[in-house]
């Protein structure tokens, strides 16, 4: 066994850090400085491009000599010589496996798709595919397994794996995200950067991807794998008829009405012209929604109407594509809709159809904002493995067995996304339902309320135990999966997809473990494995542990550096990834001292008008408030180390976290303050206590009152009925102003019900005056919906009187507002506040309030309600 002094101190240096663990990995391995992989007599193209992605692949790490021969040399006895290929093409192969009588690779064993890899001598290796795909997958393994020292290879002298894919479609989409060139400002990947991701995927599995007709069509199709195409039943932005246009969920343009017959026979000739012109696509997609579909009355149940245009469509693809297998998604359908496509299914054999796909929206057992309008509550009767299982077991209970269920899992969101943080609690589907008790885990995981002012839906990140447990809740039911993917942020969670496709029995130990060696190499992946589980934890809100409190920022910030530190340069040199996960490093402790930083102002300028309310307290407040974003050193040097490795991550791959550019942020509400403060220095005598003693004791209601929070998680002990608030579209800056405090931001809310937000006081002194004080505030809207986001007032009722007939809301910036309540309402000891919508909020036909509510429409809205004895 040949292994260099470096390789050697590096060796020592791992079983330091874990010795039992690392030990047993790497005792047994063998040294080479030669290579040569052996072809067999004839090969594919596909073999021949697999054997120089082995040979580019390991020369990024080692200087080795490397040929590719079609023959095995029986001079060469001092390297190691890769007999890569299928056996019935490849004579040294076949030979081989005569020789150690080694069993032949079947449909079986090890499967489709599968490969064989094994050292059989010991300069000698087996990397024997079932097919051509086998030996892409082949080769994924193999660079797994190898570890480089400076100038030689190793390899585990007893190397056998016999291995397969345990799903049939394994898939994604790939290239760069909007987020990453418009708000991180990276440059454009080349051409070859786009195949890299391709081959980065296809090397852990991936066997198909979602592209158009063009030069990458070409390179996929080059190395065996499988594309998908997709198209639109109902879009269509170049027609501008406005008689066709569709009613869509959300209000979008740019779809036609399938009802409309003239609509109609115009998507069908635009497909025919798609058909003719795309390639022989494996797989075809037709989306259903999220966007598209038609929610008019015409149209009900849509699923149906969809389903019989999708067959005509597909008639028309399979008379130029007859090899082509046609799937839709069930986006944004309700019961009605997916119960139509059932019932379509089951009246007669739909052999044109080969699968139903499920995709964000799909899901009738899970609340998601903007998207499915009811849900099957029937389900819920007993929860098995929990919501997310649900549903994909009843598709393949009610649809006829010939087809299958294709999942579409949405995996590159952190936030307000189908597997994502909900942001807020579920508001109720049209049928006023919301889920049950058991299934409440999934909408309380938040994302940390200070982090997500940061970063926008499309940040870099990775969720090793959600997602773990998101595939193993859905994949069972179905034959694979090609996920959504809008960029490179995403990349552990669809690189642990495509490994769980192939192996879902791992752990998520096991999947962490091995993404941190094949992407930081064996001596940095201990650390790298326990930063990835820390980040997951960082992201999220957890209760009683804010973000200034949480030690895990700075121990991610510590495991991340210290990995780059353990990297051998061969490693780190163009580790754009190793940077991506320090970027994330960096800015997390930046804002959490900067969060810090605000909180320590805000308590300083508490204590200082505490103890003296005098214009000239009031004029210091003032002044430290201007202080509150200084940067300390210890900021100034985080933010320079996230710069600089932006630029180097943009450089080498053109990667950076937008975070960068978005760290200018009030994230506790300090705005409000010097609101409150300038109000105090304006006002005398029992108005200026008033304004102080919200300064100074915010939420204190005085004896004998109570406070509510309202909003998730919330302490509103008092709220009888309302959803904590849900605008219907990713949180923007816009929306309210970061000058409100948190719980000024965070509310309760109802949609098209006529009963509002309401409250419900028991146990009140019947000889007690009580005042009612309100927090309220309503958001801005993007042009896109404002359009039918008429509401802007509201009315407040005390036991059934109006306290406030038509109260406007203020617009992003939150105020207060007072009632007294007359004595006679708590004569019995209780009281109730509510609100009521606006006359004119929510009235019209179904298809408009439907739209109102899918995009985030309100009728009531509260944010905090103190009741004040006086």
């Amino acid at each position: 066994m040949k292994i260099s002094p470096r390789h050697l101190l590096a060796i020592f240096c791992l079983i330091a850090l874990c010795p039992v663990q690392l030990y047993a990995q790497i005792q047994d391995f063998a040294a080479f400085d030669r290579l040569a992989i052996v072809l067999g007599e004839n090969p594919s193209e596909a073999e021949k491009r697999v054997a120089e992605l082995l040979k580019d692949r390991i020369l990024e790490k080692s200087p080795i000599s490397i040929t590719i021969n079609q023959a095995l040399s029986e001079k060469q006895t001092d390297g190691l010589s890769i007999l890569l290929g299928r056996p019935e093409n490849h004579t040294s192969l076949q030979a081989q496996f005569v020789k150690h009588r080694i069993r032949n690779l079947t449909e079986l064993s090890p499967g489709p798709e599968g490969f064989l890899l094994q050292n059989t001598e010991t300069n000698i290796l087996l990397a024997a595919g079932i097919d051509e795909r086998g030996n892409l997958y082949a080769v994924g393994e193999l660079l797994r397994q190898l570890r480089y020292g400076k100038d030689q290879i190793l390899l585990p002298e007893n190397l056998l794996v016999r291995s397969a894919p345990a799903f049939e479609i394994r898939g994604t989409q790939f290239g760069q995200s909007g987020v990453a060139k418009n708000l991180a400002k990276v440059r454009s990947w080349t051409e070859e950067e786009t195949q890299r991701v391709i081959l980065d995927y296809a090397l852990a599995g991936a066997n198909i991807f979602s592209v158009d007709e063009g030069p990458m069509y070409e390179f996929i199709k080059s190395y065996g794998l499988m594309t998908q195409g997709g198209f639109g039943a109902n879009t269509a932005p170049e027609a501008k008829n406005p008689k066709w246009g569709a009613f869509e969920s959300i209000g979008r343009e740019g779809y036609i009405c399938p009802s409309v017959p003239e609509a109609r026979s115009y998507m069908l000739e635009k497909f025919e012209v798609f058909a003719k012109e795309a390639p022989d696509y494996d797989l075809l997609k037709f989306h259903g929604g999220d966007g598209g579909g038609c929610e008019c009355d015409r149209c009900d149940p849509y699923g149906l109407t969809f389903i019989r245009l999708v067959e005509d469509m597909a008639t028309i693809f399979h008379r130029y594509h007859p090899q082509t297998r046609i799937y839709f998604t069930n986006q944004k359908f309700d019961n009605a809709d997916d119960q139509a496509i059932f019932d379509y299914l089951n009246e007669k054999p739909r052999e044109w159809l080969w699968a139903w796909g499920y995709g964000p929206g799909s899901d009738a057992t899970t609340w998601q904002p903007g998207h499915r309008q009811t849900h099957r509550m029937d389900l819920f009767r007993y929860p098995g493995f929990g919501p997310y299982g649900l549903y994909p077991k009843e598709i393949t209970r009610q649809m006829p067995a010939r087809h299958q269920l294709v999942y579409y899992n949405e995996i590159t969101h952190w936030k307000y996304a189908q597997h994502a943080y909900i942001q807020m609690y579920p508001r109720a589907d049209k049928n006023g339902n919301l889920p049950p008790h058991w299934g409440h885990d999934v909408y309380e995981r938040r994302p940390d309320q200070y982090l997500t002012q940061v970063y926008n839906r499309l940040t870099f990140f990775a969720w090793p135990r959600h997602y773990h447990r998101v595939f193993n809740d859905l994949l069972r039911y179905g034959v694979g999966d090609i996920t959504h993917s809008s960029g490179n942020h995403d990349h552990f969670n669809q690189w642990m997809w495509q490994r769980l496709l192939w192996n879902p029995r791992a752990s998520v130990e096991e999947m962490v473990e091995e993404y941190a060696k094949n992407w930081f190499g064996p001596e940095a992946a201990p650390l790298m494995a326990k930063a990835i589980f820390q980040l997951e934890e960082n992201m999220e809100e957890i209760p009683g542990n804010p973000l200034p409190e949480k030690e895990g920022i700075q121990h991610y910030y510590e495991l991340v550096a210290e990995s780059g530190k353990l990297m051998p340069e061969n490693w780190r040199q163009n580790n754009w990834l190793w940077r991506m996960y320090m970027q994330k490093a960096a800015l997390d402790r930046y804002i959490q001292l900067m969060v810090s930083q605000q909180v320590s102002t805000q308590s300083g300028i508490e204590d200082i008008i505490r103890k003296n309310a005098s214009d000239q307290s009031l004029q210091e407040a003032l002044l430290l408030l201007g202080k509150a974003n200084d940067e300390s050193q210890e900021m100034r040097i985080l933010k320079a180390e996230a710069q600089r490795l932006g630029e180097e991550s943009d450089r080498i791959f053109g990667t950076r976290s937008e975070g960068f550019f978005n760290l200018n942020h009030d994230f506790i509400g300090l705005g409000w303050m010097d609101r409150q403060i300038r109000r105090a220095l304006a006002s005398k005598g029992i108005q200026r206590q008033e304004f102080i003693v919200l300064i100074t004791d915010y939420e204190n209601p005085g004896e004998g009152g109570q406070y509510d929070n309202l909003g998730t998680a919330n302490h509103a002990p008092n709220v009888t009925f309302g959803y904590p608030y849900d605008h219907g579209q990713p949180y923007l800056k816009e929306m309210l102003s970061e000058g409100n405090r948190p719980s000024q931001r965070s509310m309760h809310f109802t949609q098209d019900e006529a009963r509002g937000v309401t409250l419900h006081y028991r146990n009140l002194d019947p000889t007690a005056c009580y005042k009612v004080r309100m927090t309220l505030v309503r958001p801005w809207y993007q042009e896109r919906y404002a359009m039918r986001m008429n509401q802007k007032s509201e009315t407040v009722f005390a036991d059934g009187k109006i306290l406030a007939k038509n109260l406007e809301l203020p617009l992003q910036m939150s105020d207060f507002f007072t009632f007294n309540i007359p004595a006679e309402l708590t004569e019995d000891g209780e009281l109730v506040i509510h609100f009521q919508k606006a006359e004119d909020v929510a009235n019209g036909d179904r298809v408009t309030v439907e739209q109102w509510r899918n995009s985030g429409g309100w009728g009531t809205l509260v944010s905090e309600v103190w009741l004040i004895r006086y």
